[in-house]
């Protein structure tokens, strides 16, 4: 089932990454990130609406599933939006080593549309999980305004990483035949 995030609360236990689409780059704690790949936890994403205030935390109301949307909050500012687990040792360190990226913006919802939609193609219930190369972003008119997408593509596909084993955990199956291909290996 694709995502959908048409725009008509909880935390993390963990830290977070940021894509800023102004700059088409991405941040963490503060620090500009030279984000180059990840292992996305795309079995476990989570939707809902999202309310994203200056200065204070997100505020959340989760869809039920991806199949099951939760009812837009009253208020205005609530956008669609996702929450993901990101995992690499090499980029945030053994300690940290996964992030979560939540966000409603649209250049990001627009990226991870796109990537979770390239996933259910090539994964097809393999209980596998994406390496996720970034490429920068595409430059996109949305509206009056303008965005960058990222650009983000899958180069293999590896078992669920330890770190990640505290979402639903799928049994796996047999490799998918379509590209990309499932590379036994750890990231």
């Amino acid at each position: 089932m694709p995502l959908i995030f048409t725009n008509s609360a909880s935390g993390s236990s963990h830290g977070y990454v940021r894509y800023m689409a102004s700059t088409a780059s991405w941040v963490l704690d503060g620090e500009n990130l030279d984000f180059t790949q990840a292992v996305f936890d795309l079995e476990n994403i989570k939707t809902g609406w999202c309310f994203i205030d200056a200065g204070v935390a997100p505020e959340w109301a989760m869809d039920a599933s991806l199949e099951e949307p939760a009812a837009r909050p009253s208020g205005e500012g609530w956008k669609r939006g996702f929450k993901v687990d990101i995992y690499s040792k090499a980029m945030f360190g053994d300690d940290t080593s996964v992030r979560e990226w939540g966000t409603n913006s649209t250049g990001a919802t627009m990226g991870i549309q796109a990537l979770y939609a390239e996933y259910e193609e090539a994964n097809k219930g393999s209980g596998k999980l994406p390496v996720v190369e970034f490429n920068g972003g595409t430059p996109t008119k949305v509206g009056k305004g303008s965005t960058n997408v990222p650009k983000l593509k899958i180069l293999k596909f590896i078992d669920t990483p330890a770190e990640l084993k505290g979402g639903a955990s799928a049994p796996v199956a047999a490799a998918p035949t379509s590209k990309p291909d499932i590379i036994e290996d750890e990231f």
